[in-house]
Formats: C-alpha cells, structure tokens, sequence
C-alpha cells in the first residue's frame, strides 16, 4: 500500500485556505488605514473646527456685543506706538435717552454715536478713521497712535466737536455735552514698554482727565500728574468715609435762620462736616460730590437726618421749635423707600413732620424732576416742608415751580452777596421774591453778610435770612451756648418760653 505525503495531500483544498486567509487579512489592513485615514481627517477638521472657534471666542472677547467696537480688554491689546495718546470720550446723554424713550431706544442712540465716531476722520491720524472701543454706556475709548501732548488735544477737541451735533431718536432732539480726557505719554511711562500695560495705564490717565471735565471748565482735559493727587484724594474719601462716621469724624453743624420781620430765630440749616485726621476740615462741597458718585450719599443723609433730628427734638424739650432744614441729593430721590426712612426718623425722636424741612438744589430738580416727582409728592404729604436751593441759578420756570410740591425758594447766595455792589444782583433778589410770593412761597436769603443787605431784603418783603451777619455754622454744642445767649421773648402766662431773638 503506497502513502501520500500529507503535504501534497489534497492540494485543491489547501491552496484555497490560504488565499482566502490572505485577502481577508489585505481587506483588514486596508480597513485599518481607511480608518486612520478617516480619523486623520476627522481630526484635522475638529482642530481646525476648535481653532476657528477659539479664534472666535477670542475675536468675541474683545469686542462689545452692541457695536461691533472693541471692549476695554480689547482695547488693552491694541498696541500703541512710542508716542502714543488715548483719548476717553463720554458723550454724557444715553441716561436721559434711556429714562426718554426707554432702554431699546437707548441702544439705537450708542449704534448712532457709534456710526459718527468710525466715520471720524481727524486731520492728526491723516485722515484715517481712529482705532475705538466701547468702554461702557456711551463712554469711548480712542487710540491717537504716534502723537504728542499738544497733538492729542487738538485732536480730542476736533473728535468733540464732530460729536456735538444733536441726535435725533425716534423724533426727539438730544443734544449732547460731550467730554472729553486724554493722556499722552510722558515721564510716568517712561518704564513701560508698547503693549498692554503701556495701554492700560494711559487708559487710567485718560480716565482721571475725564473726571476733572466733570469739575467744570474746559470740556477736553489733558492728564497731568495733579490730577493723580485729587484722585488719589477722592480715593481716600471714597475709603474712608464710613469708617469716619463710625468714629463720629462726620459731624453735623447748624447755622439758624431768623425771620427779617421779628427778628426771631426759626429754625437752622443742617451742614455736615468732616474732620479728616489727615486731611482737615473738609466741607460739603468736596466730599458730597464723591459720595453721590459712589453711592454713599444715602448713608450721609441718614446721619445728618438722625442727628438733626436729635437736635430739633432737644430743642422742644427746652421749649423751641425751630425748624430743621436738611439738604438732600437727587440719589435720595430715586430711591422709592426714602419717604419711609423720613418718616420712621421722625416718629422716632417724637418730631412733627412739619419741623423738617427738605432742601433740594435747582439744577438736581430740574434734571430729574420725573424721577423725583413722585418721592416729593409722598414727602410733601407727610407733612414735611420741601425748599428749592440755589435758586436763580439753574433752569426752574415759573411753571415747572408750580408743578412741584415746594414750600420755600432759597435766594442762591451768589446774588445776596451782590446785592452791595450790583444793581443787577438787586434786580434779581427783588424778582425772586415777588415771583416766590406770587406763588405763595416762602423766600429765603442766603448769604447775609452786611446790615445794609438785611435791611434791604427786608424792605423787599423776604421772609427769613441767613449768613454769617447772623452767625457761621456751628457745632450742635456751642450752637446751644450761641442760642442761651440771646434773649427770650415772654411767651404766655404758664406756656413754654417765645422764640428766640436776636439782641443785635
């Protein structure tokens, strides 16, 4: 019997196996590369697809949703040259637009100053239109590449005149006060280098020139280190203030205000003053800018109210009533819940409302007289005596006077003081107080400070006076010591003691 060598064996079989096994495994790899490739691509597409998303989360990051312009971060990284300026400009009308016709209308007015402000082309940037970004609300930033001082605020000052021009909003005419801060590089930059940080920091300057427009003069400011140190001052009160009303540093003084007719004291004004321990006295006029800037101006009127009050309730303990005039900020009166606060500081010192009296200046009235309206009509029917300050210098009408729920008009002392020299100062007390009359109102003259002026106003039928010919303001303690020092009127037989009277 003859045997088949196995590998010979079947030979129809074998051969096949093989080639079977080695198509599946060139189909195997070929798959495998297929998939790397796929994956490859893919990969390459999701890389790209990340890249383009993070190159537009980025773009997104430093541009204002709004406009389109650059933001404050964006405006960080545009890099300036080696004399560079920036100028902030703050077109100062998107909160009358908004409280006008609404906050949609308001967008439409930052589109529109937007539209103005690309289409700028300054003769300082050979009339290319500047680099700008949107900071916040209608404040803008402008890059000046490649300028010096004087070359940056002739530029700032052709960009506000171009921005000038009234902006009609669905119909209505808004004309903006446009300001304008600028700083150029100088000494303070000389260890930075183009970038960011060189950027930022004459985006501070620029800043701090802008809050200096707001002190009145030329709407377009260049930086210099000075207006650093009145920051850095405002700065100081900023921080400081509640800390100083905790050690009793505020403190309220009281200047009285006597009838011309009688000659009697009827009440006094409130002022407050701030001992500063490194600073010195500081006066209202100083610190109650800051403080409103910052909010903090509500907590300032709670203490003069508290301690006035205190005040006028120690006085009718020893049987005066004298009035108690309080000067309060137009912040006070968008805030619904100050009649309330009003009301519980004067239930509790136990004082009636009509010993309060509520001075609000002319100009604050007059620009937010829809805000304020409200909150003085729910004053006045508490009881409380609502006086206009500083009149005779801002924009009160007769009629506007009649649509407020005023009780007094208080003769700005700028046309008291006058009144000894300027035959027009005297025309205008004299309309002020017919006109105040007329309307049934008392007037009151500030500033009286010779005889001569007193006598005056008296003949002029005003009603009550106060100046330094009465007294300066005086702390609450030697307020007292000055009113035991003037006589008494005799009241009724078995009724509290009469007003007080001057002797002179």
């Amino acid at each position: 019997m003859t045997r088949v060598p196995l590998a010979s064996a079947a030979p129809g079989v074998a051969q096949p196996t093989v080639l079977v096994l080695g198509g599946l495994l060139v189909l195997v790899l070929a798959g495998a590369v297929a998939g790397l490739l796929v994956a490859r691509s893919r990969r390459r597409r999701h890389d790209a697809a990340t890249a383009a998303l993070a190159e537009r989360l980025r773009r997104d990051a430093h541009r204002d949703a709004l406009t389109g312009l650059l933001n404050r971060e964006g405006f960080l990284h545009v890099v300036t040259g080696p004399r560079g300026a920036v100028a902030v400009v703050d077109l100062a009308l998107l909160g009358q637009v908004n409280d006008t016709l609404g906050h949609a209308r308001g967008e439409v007015f930052v589109r529109l100053a937007t539209e103005r402000l690309v289409g700028v082309r300054l003769p300082v940037l050979q009339g290319e239109a500047p680099v700008a970004a949107r900071l916040e609300g209608d404040t803008f930033a402008v890059l000046l590449p490649d300028v010096d001082g004087h070359e940056a605020h002739r530029a700032a000052e052709d960009l506000r005149e171009r921005l000038l021009a009234p902006y009609l909003v669905e119909g209505v005419r808004f004309e903006p006060p446009v300001v304008v801060g600028v700083a150029a590089d100088g000494p303070w930059l000389a260890d930075l280098p183009p970038g960011p940080e060189r950027t930022a920091a004459l985006l501070r300057r620029a800043d701090v020139a802008l809050a200096a427009t707001r002190d009145g003069g030329d709407p377009v400011r260049c930086y210099d280190p000075s207006m650093g140190e009145r920051a850095a001052r405002r700065l100081r009160l900023i921080r400081g203030f509640a800390a100083a009303v905790e050690r009793r540093d505020v403190r309220v003084d009281f200047q009285p205000v006597v009838s011309l007719g009688e000659r009697t004291v009827v009440g006094v004004e409130a002022l407050a003053r701030w001992d500063h321990p490194e600073l010195g006295l500081l006066l209202p006029d100083e610190f109650v800018p800051v403080l409103e800037a910052t909010g903090q101006i509500a907590d300032l009127t709670s203490f003069v109210l508290d301690e006035s009050l205190a005040a006028a309730r120690r006085w009718l303990d020893r049987g005066m009533r004298l009035s108690v005039a309080v000067n309060v900020s137009v912040g006070n009166l968008g805030t619904p819940g100050f009649p309330d606060e009003v009301a519980a500081l004067l239930a509790a010192h136990r004082v009636p409302a009509e010993l309060l009296t509520l001075e609000l200046t002319e100009s604050g009235v007059s620009s937010e007289r829809e805000v304020a309206l409200p909150v003085l009509r729910r004053l006045h029917a508490l009881g409380c005596h609502l006086a206009v300050d500083d009149f005779g210098t801002g924009q009160s009408s007769l009629a506007h006077l009649r649509r407020l729920p005023v009780d007094q008009v208080k003769i700005d002392k700028s046309f008291v003081l006058g009144m000894g020299t300027e035959y027009g100062d005297v025309a205008v007390v004299r309309a002020i107080v017919e006109m105040g009359h007329t309307l049934g109102l008392t007037v009151v003259a500030e500033g009286v400070e010779q005889a001569a002026v007193r006598s005056a106003l008296a003949e002029m039928g005003c009603d009550v006076a106060q100046g330094y010919l009465v007294s300066r303001p005086l702390p609450a303690h030697c307020f007292d010591t000055w009113l035991d020092s003037l006589d008494v009127l005799p009241g009724e037989p078995g009724a509290a003691p009469g007003p007080r009277t001057l002797i002179a």
